[in-house]
């Protein structure tokens, strides 16, 4: 299977699925606010069976990390905002890297699988997407 890492515009991704004969698995890019948050590639990938990989997800979303429904969510999880807004990019069916190299952050990434939002958290979390 093939990836393909910081390819920022749907037309390219398009274009590049319909003349490969084997179809990209993966899209790996930077998940922030100068790229829309690849909400067009990220709908491409849902719709085309490609995984989508964000990284540079913490770093680029203090914002989102220090909002009201991230904070609200992890109050009620007793979790951190990044394993909030990790549990939230997989319940979209998303992939997030983590690139810490400290063992508690690993830890504590490693538990955002098992956090469980609610449908009005993540709905709120989503709105600081769009």
């Amino acid at each position: 299977q093939l990836g393909i890492s910081n390819c920022y515009d749907a037309r390219v991704l398009s274009a590049v699925y319909e003349a490969a004969r084997h179809k990209p698995k993966v899209l790996q890019n930077r998940f922030y606010d100068k790229s829309g948050y690849d909400r067009d590639l990220r709908a491409f990938c849902k719709d085309h069976d490609i995984v989508y990989q964000t990284f540079w997800t913490l770093t680029a979303n203090g914002r989102a990390l220090r909002s009201g429904p991230v904070l609200d969510a992890a109050a009620r999880l007793d979790a951190t905002p990044p394993q909030v807004l990790f549990a939230w990019l997989i319940s979209q069916g998303h992939q997030p890297l983590t690139g810490t190299t400290d063992p508690l952050h690993m830890k504590q990434d490693l538990r955002a699988p098992s956090l469980r939002l609610t449908p009005a958290e993540t709905r709120a979390i989503a709105r600081l997407f769009e």
